[in-house]
């Protein structure tokens, strides 16, 4: 079997751990963004997953989608926060400022507040996961918007280092997020680790040793079986692409993590649970859409036109979330 056509491959499979345990994981994710952002979020946080895909409409009409990695927002005490999280798998050069601007910007523009005159834009948190980053890389970055009159303003972006993190801190600060890509910290020497059965043995040690530790993590009830299962899955699927050159580092890897990677009762559960809510996601997005429309003045035939291209619906469809929801 070529190694692409193994069900473990996936070309996208960076993006995909990432947006896995971000969508699925919430006693991952909060402790990542207390690390990020300095909260001090406890199990009692509410996150809502919130649709990242926003979508710039141009003067002649036409539509451009753009998709962020994780878009969500956390209730705690009675105050809410809206978080934008990218993951980035290329070397770090500054060019994804750019796209969390763009993408911060959009989602502003999506839920801003407008009146007659005035209109007020609300940007998320935003914060970057760098995996191939050096020591030299800084812990933030800094968006700076310069209004007129010479006001600036600072958009501080904290970024997160795979590189920083060795197995102790990871666990030390429950930031299990991370583990997936762990095998990031080896990425310059698994040719010499391919070559060496010395050096290869001591990655297989440090990975047993990693998920000794989680498996206690989950004995304990510091993470749930969903997580627990997520992370081992991903962990296989990151390194499996990453090895793709490194054939004995693939094939030891593999073994090791292979026979974790089972299709467990509790993820498939999991995964029919979430169906009935994302099914009641997308008709409150839908609903917010139409209303949207109608108070820009925008007619009932391109508001149809827009439903069925934006949500992938058919006519027959749209025209019935039409009668509904503008008729109520």
């Amino acid at each position: 079997m070529e190694k692409k056509e193994n069900p473990v491959y996936s070309e996208t499979a960076y993006d995909d751990a990432f947006r896995t345990m971000e969508g699925r994981c919430d006693d991952l994710l909060i402790p990542f963004v207390n690390h990020l952002f300095g909260e001090n979020y406890d199990r009692s946080a509410v996150i809502t997953r919130l649709r990242n895909e926003h979508y710039i409409e141009h003067e002649d009409g036409s539509e451009e989608k753009r998709i962020t990695d994780s878009y969500f927002e956390i209730s705690y005490r009675s105050v809410t926060k809206k978080y934008h999280l990218e993951c980035e798998s290329r070397k770090y050069d500054g060019s994804i400022l750019v796209r969390v601007f763009e993408y911060g910007a959009q989602i502003a523009i999506d839920e801003g507040e407008k009146s007659t005159y005035k209109a007020r834009f609300t940007f998320p948190e935003s914060g970057v996961l760098l995996l191939k980053a050096g020591n030299e890389t800084a812990d933030k970055a800094a968006i700076e918007i310069c209004m007129p009159g010479g006001k600036v303003i600072n958009y501080d972006i904290p970024l997160i280092k795979i590189s920083d993190y060795s197995v102790e801190e990871i666990f030390r600060e429950k930031m299990f997020m991370l583990i997936p890509f762990y095998i990031f910290n080896y990425e310059s020497r698994l040719e010499d680790i391919n070559n060496s059965e010395e050096q290869l043995n001591q990655l297989l040690d440090d990975y047993e040793e990693l998920f000794t530790r989680l498996e206690k993590e989950q004995d304990s009830g510091n993470l749930s079986a969903v997580s627990y299962d997520a992370i081992i899955r991903l962990t296989y699927s990151v390194a499996y692409k990453l090895t793709m050159k490194q054939d004995n580092v693939q094939r030891k890897v593999g073994d090791v993590m292979g026979g974790k990677v089972l299709d467990l009762p509790c993820f498939k559960a999991y995964d029919q649970g979430l169906e009935q809510g994302l099914e009641q996601g997308r008709e409150q997005g839908i609903e917010a859409f139409i209303e949207d429309k109608i108070e820009d003045g925008v007619s009932v035939d391109v508001i149809k036109s827009k439903l069925c291209k934006r949500f992938v619906i058919s006519e027959e469809k749209s025209d019935e979330y039409i009668a509904k929801y503008i008729n109520q």
